[in-house]
């Protein structure tokens, strides 16, 4: 397989650091359908997305992950802060660059998004009539209601109480505090377990963000808008008994988006393996499966 090609494009004039995956057949002339790949809580484009956009070019699509602003060695201030609406500013970004691709079909442009990323890609679809098809995979509608299902009652007293001292003193100047993940995103068995592995395997691995990451996440609600996507078709697929994005996120948007949609949820198999083991091939093939039926193939 050919290495992906580094790429660079402009978000709200910083500098968006990604990798373009082109499938190995590709030869001059010829118009792919492309993907972008829009990923989860802290994630970056090098650690699990490479296996996801190989999987997606054996199909005939080109796919672009990326590092969102304030992350990785994309520009951005303050660095570590989770903004899930400039992240989406970041992935409509994403989708002009890709027009300006001679490889790619302008017309034919898709997300696929996980977890915190499946959010980013329900908001993103919503108000941007370019991207043909979605497909968000355990991600959530109400922030405020996913960042308080993880807590108990006292522990979300306290986490807004942290939030809104943040919130005063950096109205008076002062720079914005930096929390580990598991401090705004508590974790449960499963999740930290996956954190450990990956902190161990990936030694660029987001560990810490700014506190005000979760005033931004509380105040993102992807599902009062997810109607908007229709009449283009969009794609939830969700995990029972999730314990960390819980299932009824999923269930939520689906019910509120409209016609074309469809519905597809894993029986208990873990939040975390959407993103990889023994049922990941299983989805991203359920995955291009959509894409192939809702965007075609290679012209």
């Amino acid at each position: 397989m050919a290495n992906p090609e580094a790429v660079r494009f402009t978000s709200d004039g910083l500098k968006i650091v990604g990798n373009l995956y082109v499938p190995d057949d590709a030869v001059a002339g010829m118009s792919f359908p492309a993907i972008v790949l829009c990923h989860g809580f802290g994630g970056l484009r090098g650690f699990w997305f490479p296996h996801f956009a190989r999987y997606f070019n054996r199909f005939g699509f080109v796919v672009l992950a990326f590092d969102h602003r304030n992350t990785g060695d994309s520009e951005g201030a303050p660095r570590l802060h989770l903004d899930p609406q400039g992240q989406v500013a970041d992935i409509r970004s994403a989708v002009s660059f890709l027009e300006t691709r001679p490889e790619v079909s302008a017309d034919r442009i898709a997300l696929y998004g996980i977890s915190y990323g499946g959010a980013n890609a329900v908001y993103a679809a919503a108000i941007d009539r370019r991207i043909a098809t979605m497909i968000c995979v355990v991600g959530y509608g109400d922030g405020e209601r996913w960042l308080r299902s993880v807590r108990r009652e006292w522990e979300w007293i306290e986490f807004r109480s942290l939030l809104d001292a943040d919130h005063r003193e950096r109205a008076t100047g002062a720079a914005p505090k930096l929390a580990d993940t598991s401090e705004v995103l508590i974790r449960d068995p499963e999740a930290l377990e996956h954190e450990h592995e990956a902190r161990v395997n990936d030694p660029d691995r987001v560990t810490h963000v700014t506190l005000a990451t979760g005033d931004a996440i509380a105040a993102f609600k992807p599902e009062t808008l997810v109607d908007r996507i229709a009449p283009r078709p969009s794609f939830f697929i969700g995990v029972e008994n999730d314990t960390l994005v819980p299932t009824a996120e999923t269930i939520s948007l689906f019910g509120k988006a409209l016609q074309p949609k469809r519905l597809h949820m894993f029986p208990a198999i873990g939040h975390h393996s959407v993103y990889y083991g023994e049922h990941l091939d299983a989805l991203l093939e359920m995955a291009s499966d959509w894409f192939v039926k809702h965007l075609g193939t290679t012209e």
